[in-house]
């Protein structure tokens, strides 16, 4: 006979579902995030930068090494093909 206020192992089993399916929800979602990113060749990325143009002057940098729209380790004197210097840049 179960005690006031336990948990039945439906109402357990339901939480464990809701849980896990969150977890799932989540992780595919950072998966379809990192797959939004482009390859460094389809880039054209390059590890100096192409005048003044510079990765860590551009919009889409996000310091210290990575990049909005291109995937992996990004130099901060690097430069690709989508660069677009915030306001202000120097």
């Amino acid at each position: 006979m179960p005690m006031a206020g336990s948990l039945s192992r439906r109402t357990a089993l339901r939480g464990a579902g809701a849980v896990l399916s969150a977890l799932a929800a989540l992780q595919l979602n950072a998966r379809s995030k990192a797959e939004e990113k482009v390859e460094k060749v389809a880039a054209k990325y390059q590890i100096h930068p192409d005048g003044q143009q510079r990765c860590e002057i551009c919009l889409q940098f996000e310091p210290p090494h990575a990049c909005k729209l291109v995937q992996g380790d990004i130099s901060p004197q690097g430069w690709c093909q989508f660069f677009a210097a915030r306001e202000n840049a120097r």
